[in-house]
């Protein structure tokens, strides 16, 4: 029902008027009424906006005229229809000036009150249409430009190596720039829903719609905090994230331990589960993202749905971190199935001479599992069995009696990295050229080169150019393309998203190249693409 407000000093016009019709059946509301243009505009302002003005010219004190140019400056969208007679051509001229577009003679004639009321809402249904398509579009660009955002944020916290420079031009197409700073202070915090046992045994689906809903619970309340990016990684259904920053000012002051307790407090009112969370240290830029998240998980591996951190085994102090050369040490000898010196490297780490604390050393811990996981994914083909069983030792850690146990441990899972790199390296090139596509695949919106995979997989870069070709029918340059232009196709028959933003979201950072390369692959621009198809409007 559209909501109508009638301006006119004349009572028995006002009366007469609404008498004409049946007004309910037509889909209109006389939900208001005033004397003149004065009197109306404070109505416009205690009240709220009507869908429609009907505004007789003549009046007192503030004229129809100056009521309509009042509303052109207060109220640009408000649609406004002249009353006027025979005589007032004047105003009615002025009106036009004004940009209204409707008129009513007095006095008003049934039939044309009901064919101009029939024009109205089918003008107002059609704009309704127009802005719900917007924000459905809205919407999708929104969700779109999150998981792009949420997977290059864990792309630097789990990858084991990356460039700077790419993710930081990654960060500006993706509107993160306040993540690129160089003194940035960044800190995860960490929630786990737990299910009572049997609360789901009688339908398998509802463990999934749990799950939708407790992401939604967890992004909702924390939309209100700012600085807060909310993660969810999908291969951890049960675990939400969010990244807290600080560019200034002190760290402390942010009230992160009042916010996850208002997360808690909304996950167990709606939807009657209990949570375990989980809060890290500060640390400094994106360098320092892997070292606050291990912090995160070495504090959430210790709470409890009764309290954090209860037990206090580990007494919180300056975060530590993973030496970047011994990290690249790791994954060399990791990588290059060298046994041996995984166990040196490791022993570096874990310094046997015992001079690290109980906290640095399970902070550690935390740290050469998030690398396992890192080349766990990297050369894993088939279902992620590996990195789910890596995530799983995340929590056995402080099962362990002795230090050298928790090493003996991780060089357990060392090995089992390591057999998934053999695997890879001696199938022929068949799964390694299979790892690198996939990984293209993964990663194809992000600036790709062959020397950043050759680097990346150890490679020669001539030796991958020629089997990658072999393996995937195509040049390595051509498959990104195809990934990329397959993307963008898809975005266009699936969403209203702009131009401008599709070529961002598939990688493009210039939308005429993206343009350009989109009509030499289809032969059509864009633009003509997303208007050959069918409408996407109900």
């Amino acid at each position: 029902m559209y909501k109508i407000m009638l301006v006119d000093d004349e009572i028995g016009v006002r009366s007469s008027i609404k008498a004409k019709i049946n007004w309910e059946a037509a889909g209109f509301r006389i939900e208001s009424e005033a004397a003149n243009g004065l009197e109306a505009l404070e109505l416009l302002e205690g009240r709220g906006l009507p869908d429609v003005v009907i505004s007789d010219v003549r009046m007192p004190r503030m004229d129809g005229i100056a009521f309509i140019k009042a509303c052109r400056d207060k109220y640009p969208g408000l649609r406004i229809i002249v009353l006027s007679g025979y005589s007032d051509f004047e105003y009615m001229k002025a009106a036009i000036q004004l940009g209204v577009k409707d008129y009513l003679l007095k006095p008003v004639v049934r039939s044309e009150l009901t064919d101009l009321l029939a024009k109205l809402s089918a003008e107002l249904k059609e704009e309704e249409n127009r802005s719900r398509e917007q924000e459905r579009e809205q919407l999708q660009t929104s969700q779109h430009l999150r998981t792009l955002q949420e997977q290059l944020i864990w792309q630097v916290v789990k990858d084991e190596d990356f460039s700077l420079a790419a993710v930081r031009e990654r960060l500006r197409q993706l509107q993160l720039t306040g993540l690129a700073g160089e003194g940035l202070k960044v800190r995860f915090a960490a929630v786990e829903m737990r299910v009572p046992p049997g609360r789901l045994d009688d339908w398998s689906e509802r463990r999934e719609l749990l799950t939708v809903a407790f992401q939604m619970v967890c992004r909702e309340s924390l939309e209100p905090w700012p600085n807060v990016y909310p993660l969810y990684d999908y291969s951890y259904p049960s675990m939400m994230y969010c990244l807290l920053t600080c560019s200034g000012g002190r760290p402390d002051e942010l009230p992160a331990e009042d916010m996850l307790r208002e997360l808690q407090r909304n996950i167990k009112r709606y939807l009657r589960v209990e949570t375990v969370t989980g809060l890290g240290d500060w640390a400094v830029g994106l360098q320092g993202l892997r070292d606050a998240y291990a912090s995160c998980m070495l504090d959430w591996s210790q709470g409890t749905v009764q309290r954090r951190g209860e037990g206090g085994q580990l007494e919180k102090e300056t975060v530590h971190t993973l030496p970047a050369e011994l990290e690249r040490k790791l994954v060399l000898s990791l990588e290059n199935l060298d046994a041996e010196g995984t166990g040196r490297v490791l022993r570096e780490i874990f310094h046997k001479d015992g001079d690290l604390s109980m906290f640095a050393f399970t902070f550690l811990s935390f740290r050469v599992i998030l690398l396992l996981s890192s080349i766990a994914k990297k050369f894993e083909l088939g279902a992620p069995s590996l990195q789910q069983h890596l995530w799983n030792c995340q929590m056995t850690l402080r099962q362990f009696h002795s230090r050298d146990q928790v090493v003996d441990q991780l060089k357990i899972l060392a090995e089992l990295v390591m057999n998934e790199v053999r695997k890879t390296r001696s199938s022929g090139g068949q799964q390694l050229a299979e790892a690198v596509r996939r990984y293209v695949e993964e990663n194809y919106a992000y600036e790709l080169s062959l020397a950043s995979l050759a680097e990346r997989f150890h490679i020669n870069e001539t030796y991958l150019s020629g089997l990658f070709k072999q393996k995937a029918g195509f040049t390595f340059s051509d498959y990104v393309t195809k990934l990329r232009m397959e993307k963008a196709a898809s975005l266009m028959e699936e969403s209203g998203l702009k131009l401008t933003d599709i070529a961002t979201l598939v990688g493009y950072s210039s939308s005429s190249y993206f343009s350009t390369v989109f009509k030499k692959y289809y032969g059509v621009s864009p633009k003509e693409y997303r208007d050959a198809l069918p409408s996407r409007l109900p």
